[in-house]
């Protein structure tokens, strides 16, 4: 599996990144700590229940009638199928 590296921001102790993401250290332990933006804390959230509703959505799509939305549910469903793929490369 060859897996897609890009290139992020430059982190500086104290600081957050673009995206509201911050490293600081842990009172605690001292360590260096990823302290995640609501965004990114979603996103396992969001990948979590793209993987549990992959199945049933394939299922749907089965059984399903054609729907005039403009998007097919074969479409909506490799778009999930890309997602999971492009989030757990290299896991």
């Amino acid at each position: 599996m060859i897996t897609k590296t890009i290139p992020g921001p430059v982190f500086r102790v104290d600081n957050s990144i673009p995206c509201g993401c911050k490293i600081s250290r842990d009172e605690d332990t001292k360590r260096l700590r990823l302290w995640y933006c609501t965004t990114h804390a979603a996103a396992f959230d969001v990948l979590d229940a793209l993987r549990s509703n992959a199945e049933a959505l394939d299922r749907v799509i089965k059984q399903a009638p054609p729907a005039d939305t403009g998007v097919s549910f074969e479409e909506t469903a490799e778009r999930a199928r890309t997602a999971i793929r492009k989030a757990t490369a290299g896991v």
